[in-house]
């Protein structure tokens, strides 16, 4: 009985002395990389990792993604464009000489170039040329930076241009359309070179945002049905929703002009 105890005090003095290396190493690899020293988040400095990766495979992998969208935004080959531009010419030359017979009318703009400033689609997304899209769905990254914040009860991760939809903010006098907000419940911060991981927030990391739409989502329907029981239920359910548009993420002052890889304009 007396080995068996002694033995079982080693296995424990062992163990613990196996998890006290575990921590002794573990806390030898966080390093206070910020210079705030009431900063609540902590810094993840990852520019030579990067770097680094970016002079091997992925870097090659990169580069051929890059290489996929070469020629996709160039116009389809037309054989008839040569005789439709002549012939344009040919018009515009004969409105000149008749510029007396013409009478004044006023330049309406058509709906369709009124679309093509818009930088958005019909969807709320983006409007990024083919070669870009065709870049992106290779493999080759955005850039710019990202956060997480924590709204309505759920968490978002979003970057700019970015369009969010939420659970109806109230009050909706305060959260009307137009109206832009900060918000500092920022969880999460990063970028190619740089992450910034709050406790539980990142102090001094903002996001904006404008209230774009207050509308109702899709209609859920909810249908209950008891076999042999005559007993047939039929509703539907449609949740009254915020849709955000993400203007800007910065991060704290200390971080703001951090390098890394910028996102390229659609």
């Amino acid at each position: 009985m007396m080995i068996s105890s002694i033995a079982r005090q080693l296995g424990t003095r062992a163990h613990g002395s196996a998890i006290l290396r575990r921590a002794t190493v573990a806390n030898s690899l966080i390093r206070p990389l910020s210079s705030n020293a009431s900063s609540r988040y902590a810094v993840v400095d990852h520019a030579a990792a990067y770097e680094e990766s970016m002079q091997g495979l992925h870097g090659k992998q990169l580069q051929l993604a890059q290489l996929e969208g070469i020629g996709k935004d160039d116009a389809d080959f037309d054989p008839f464009l040569q005789e439709e531009l002549e012939e344009d010419e040919e018009d515009q030359l004969a409105m000149e000489g008749d510029e007396d017979d013409e009478e004044d009318f006023e330049y309406e703009p058509d709906d369709n170039e009124a679309d093509e400033d818009w930088p958005y689609n019909n969807d709320g997304s983006l409007k990024w040329k083919k070669s870009q899209l065709v870049t992106f769905r290779a493999g080759a990254p955005a850039g710019g930076m990202f956060a997480v914040v924590e709204l309505a009860g759920s968490q978002h991760k979003v970057t700019t241009d970015d369009l969010l939809v939420v659970n109806v903010l109230q009050p909706v006098d305060l959260y009307k359309v137009g109206s832009v907000h900060t918000l500092k419940d920022v969880m999460l911060v990063g970028s190619s070179h740089l992450t910034l991981v709050g406790m539980p927030y990142v102090t001094g990391a903002e996001v904006d945002v404008m209230v774009e739409e207050i509308t109702q989502d899709a209609k859920v329907i909810v249908f209950k049905k008891r076999r042999r029981k005559n007993y047939k239920r039929k509703k539907g359910h449609r949740r009254d929703v915020t849709l955000l548009r993400i203007l800007d993420v910065r991060p704290p002052k200390e971080h703001a002009n951090h390098v890394h890889v910028q996102r390229e304009n659609p």
